[in-house]
């Protein structure tokens, strides 16, 4: 029945019982605790019965949500399907036991229930005995949506004097997992193995000597490396030295939640922290030690701020930059210039100018053998324009594009309903204490990145769809764009900001100085999906239009004469990439 004629029948006196309704129901726990799930059980078995048994009303399936809090809706999955389920027209009431289950947060109980009415259909909250028929419930579910809020304030307050309580009886909170300690009876024992490592890092780096890219070559050199056996990063060498566990000492209040709906996060300035000598958290490193490694890393720190500062007005951006991968670590090539060579720009994988030759062994580049090799791609181009275009037409007017898109678009969905079932399935690990929160939380995020990249790709997919909807009429207009950008005669620098995608950096038979190139063009400068690292390393689906074309370098520099030569592949984009 439509919303308005239900509330005109409970006006004219009838009760929502009389009415011919399909009718599902909603219910959900907080925890997964024996009691709790046959709490939930019997809440399904009560609302199942309690529908049926009604002659006028035809039972829908229920939407339930396990282990899930009532402060937010964003997580529970089969509360926003039941809104989606009732924007398409699927039931007339939802049966659910109380505002509290419903949400505890009144701005959400009033969204939803709004929505909900917009699309006719009507919430029923038993316990509460409001009707959202009713024309007055509005008010009464205000005032229960209130009282829902302040317990849910109240929890959170709860929560934080717990944690007081348990500093004050000197159980030590925080990860479980640190370097140099395991963790029992929420009290700190040092593991001696990993704590003569941490003692070596302390000891490095209060000399004043390494930086931490240095520091973690050194301890790569005396055969020390992270729990994965690779070479410490830097953000690890910073943490463990600006812990002050390791002289000691708890550090509490780093971080607090400054919205209990939303769980939003603020760091605390230092001075504003809970710092002090604990008894249950023995020492690994001397305060002094600690103290003299710390003072290093603050002055550092401020230097490099205001470095940071005062050129951040004069930053430039080169060409290359963010354009070249190394394929072995898909890791950024990075421009250097030393004093000796100021004129003489060589790129190399980032990863090889942090740790050098014992991390990475990829070639290094002079920017002017790249751009020679961008002179001669640029004029085998511009002379071989008219095939170029009657490949690339070719292709486009036997492409279906309608199927190509909607598969191409079912495919990134598929992507991520799948990122969705591993977030579900970590949810559930977390909640059964098989991982932490901190890990929970890390993997939370990188899925959470992988979603935003893949929205992003059908968003640039369906833009694509739109643009280059083949057809007999509008294809000469997609040959003269192409002839367009072919004509763009400018300078390497233009050329490579305009139209290079990425180039791919590897090696030839393991040899650094016998180098293959392969770049990706976007000639018809299609939108491109930002993505961390590389898109094409290990994925090629371009079209091959310049093939093993080779070169030698220009650059006679090389401390060790030994001279690149190099061997390049040119594709220019297709239309599904």
């Amino acid at each position: 029945m439509r919303f308005y004629k239900v509330r005109e029948a409970i006006l004219q006196g009838k009760n929502i019982t009389t009415l011919p309704l399909r009718v599902t129901f909603y219910a959900r726990v907080s925890t997964e605790s024996d009691e709790q799930l046959n709490s939930l059980e019997n809440q399904i078995s009560y609302f199942k019965e309690f529908i049926t048994s009604n002659p006028n009303w035809i039972y829908v399936d229920g939407y339930i949500d396990e282990g899930i809090s009532g402060s937010s809706v964003k997580k529970r999955k089969h509360f926003l399907r039941m809104i989606e389920d009732a924007k398409s027209g699927y039931f007339d009431l939802i049966v659910t036991k109380e505002v509290s289950r419903f949400s505890r947060n009144l701005s959400d109980s009033i969204k939803y229930t709004q929505e909900l009415m917009a699309n006719d259909v009507g919430v029923y909250f038993q316990s509460n005995g409001i009707n959202t028929y009713d024309p007055n419930s509005e008010f009464i579910l205000n005032m229960m949506g209130s009282v829902a809020q302040e317990e849910v304030k109240r929890l959170s307050a709860r929560v934080k004097w717990g944690h007081g309580e348990a500093i004050k009886k000197g159980r030590v909170l925080g990860s479980n997992s640190i370097t140099g300690y395991r963790k029992g009876n929420a009290k700190l024992v040092i593991v001696e193995s990993e704590a003569q490592v941490v003692r070596k890092i302390f000891e490095l780096y209060a000399t004043g000597n390494y930086g931490f890219y240095k520091l973690a070559m050194e301890l790569h050199k005396q055969g020390i490396n992270n729990s994965k056996g690779k070479i410490y990063d830097k953000d690890t060498l910073k943490r463990i030295i600006e812990n002050p566990k390791y002289k000691g000492f708890y550090c509490g209040h780093t971080t607090e939640i400054i919205d209990y709906r939303t769980k939003k996060r603020v760091y605390i300035p230092k001075e504003e922290r809970i710092i002090y000598r604990d008894e249950n958290i023995p020492a690994i490193v001397s305060e002094e030690l600690w103290n003299r490694a710390n003072e290093i890393l603050e002055s550092r720190s401020n230097v490099v701020k205001n470095k940071e500062l005062s050129n951040r007005r004069t930053e430039r951006k080169y060409a290359y930059s963010g354009k070249m991968f190394c394929s072995e670590h898909n890791f950024n090539f990075q421009r250097s210039t030393g004093s000796r060579r100021s004129k003489k720009p060589r790129w190399s994988c980032g990863y090889y100018m942090r740790y050098r030759l014992e991390a990475c062994e990829s070639p290094i580049i002079a920017e002017i053998d790249l751009d020679n090799i961008f002179s001669d791609i640029m004029n085998k181009i511009f002379e071989n324009k008219d095939s170029i275009v009657n490949e690339m037409m070719s292709y486009y007017s036997n492409l279906k594009l309608s199927n190509t898109y909607q598969n191409e678009i079912k495919k990134v969905n598929n992507k991520i309903d799948e990122i969705k079932r591993k977030k579900d399935k970590i949810l559930e690990l977390n909640i059964s204490g098989n991982i932490s929160n901190l890990e929970f939380q890390e993997r939370n995020d990188e899925y959470n990145e992988e979603i935003a990249n893949l929205k992003n790709k059908i968003t640039t997919l369906e833009k694509e769809k739109d643009l280059m909807s083949i057809s007999t009429s509008n294809l000469k207009n997609v040959e003269s764009a192409i002839k367009k950008q072919l004509d763009f005669k400018t300078n390497i620098q233009s050329f490579v900001e305009t139209f290079v995608d990425e180039i791919i950096v590897s090696k030839i038979d393991n040899d650094r100085n016998n180098i293959k190139l392969d770049i990706f063009l976007n000639l018809i400068k299609k939108p491109k999906v930002t993505t961390k690292g590389s898109k094409h390393i290990g994925s090629i689906n371009e079209n091959l239009s310049i093939y093993n074309s080779t070169c030698d370098t220009l650059d006679l520099g090389r401390a060790d004469f030994k001279r690149n030569t190099f061997t390049y592949n040119v594709y220019l984009n297709k239309i599904n990439d």
